[in-house]
């Protein structure tokens, strides 16, 4: 079901790009500074359907990174829950064997 999925919606989005990269082949004029207007600041020229690319891929990095980061707190409190329970989890064994160490001895078996 998983492999499906992922086919019905990794396909589609492959050919979408691949569309997208044949239809945007021209190159673009990037310039990376955005305060010098004359064009003599760091620049390059490359494929539209790079620089688009590049640009999204950097935004799904962008939000993975602070996605992660805005869950720290939970990770934390969930390691700190998962200690605690296997504490909690060790003390019942040991209450568990001490009270069946200290059940009374059936008289049957005495004998």
């Amino acid at each position: 079901m998983k492999s499906a999925f992922r086919i019905l919606v990794f396909v589609p989005l492959a050919l979408i790009i691949l569309f997208f990269a044949m239809a945007n082949r021209s190159p673009v004029h990037v310039s990376l500074d955005p305060f010098v207007t004359d064009g003599s600041g760091p620049a390059f020229d490359s494929p539209l359907y790079i620089v688009v690319l590049i640009a999204m891929a950097l935004g799904v990095i962008a939000g993975g990174f602070s996605t992660w980061v805005s869950h720290l707190p939970v990770r934390r409190a969930a390691r700190v829950a998962r200690t605690e329970a296997k504490k909690t989890r060790a003390e019942i064994e040991k209450l568990r064997h001490q009270a069946l160490a200290n059940l009374p001895q059936d008289k049957e078996a005495k004998n």
